[in-house]
């Protein structure tokens, strides 16, 4: 890809991320359209804790933007973007201290479902879910259901039950 288009790809998907404070942005690579239409629409799957199948991002940084799109390319073409609320993240931080549970497990819309591996996973609302970017044609598709803010009623019974556990 040459510069230019590299470039724009690059302006696009930043804008799209938003240059917002007060938000922890996050991307994930996936290789269908068809999967980024049902992450919109049901949520996002992630195995252990949210950073475990994502990247954090700060939306100011173009080489940032860069490293992570070029080590992630093999993942595909359609870039999912997640915001939370840093509010909403302190609130969960201040419910799950003295513990080990990660603050993305309680504000998962489902509570943990193991696979075969006894590996939990997690759904996280698609409230969350921004929207995705389609690198190649660099069409911005937006969730209409967005709220950074949200608090999945789910929250208090999740930290309850992964209380239990640990």
């Amino acid at each position: 890809m040459e510069k230019n288009s590299r470039d724009k790809k690059l302006l696009y998907l930043q804008e799209f991320i938003g240059l917002e404070i007060h938000m922890n942005k996050f991307i994930h690579q996936t290789p269908t359209q068809k999967l980024a239409e049902q992450i919109l629409k049901e949520g996002f799957e992630f195995e252990n804790h949210l950073m475990h199948t994502t990247d954090q991002v700060s939306g100011f940084d173009l080489v940032e933007l860069n490293y992570f799109l070029m080590i992630r390319r093999d993942y595909g073409q359609f870039t999912i973007v997640i915001v939370i609320a840093d509010e909403l993240i302190d609130y969960l931080i201040q419910i799950i201290k003295n513990t080990n549970i990660h603050y993305s497990e309680i504000l998962s819309k489902t509570l943990p479902i193991c696979n075969s591996e006894d590996t939990p996973f997690y759904t996280l609302p698609e409230q969350f879910i921004k929207g995705y970017f389609n690198q190649n044609t660099l069409e911005r598709i937006f969730n209409s259901k967005f709220d950074p803010h949200y608090r999945p009623p789910t929250i208090i019974e999740n930290f309850e039950i992964l209380k239990k556990s640990q």
